[in-house]
């Protein structure tokens, strides 16, 4: 998380009074959770997936000469 972001969280919290151990801050931070990773999945796939494709491109070509199998093995060595 963004440090300001983080600092005005905490101010937030201390300036309200908030209890973060109450039963009821919990259960309001468990519906939040759950609504971003709801919201997360409904996202088309393939935007989802759109970062590590990227990445994927970033890094070039595949070596045609790679041999994984012995890469694996040497690592056993």
């Amino acid at each position: 998380m963004d440090d300001d972001v983080e600092r005005l969280r905490s101010l937030l919290l201390a300036m309200s009074e908030v209890d973060v151990e109450a039963a009821e801050y919990l259960k309001l931070r468990a519906q939040l959770i759950f609504e971003l990773v709801r919201m997360h999945a409904e996202q088309d796939l393939l935007e989802r997936l759109r970062p590590i494709q990227d990445q994927v491109d970033r890094m070039g070509a595949r070596d045609p000469d790679f041999d994984l199998k012995r890469f694996m093995d040497a690592g056993w060595e």
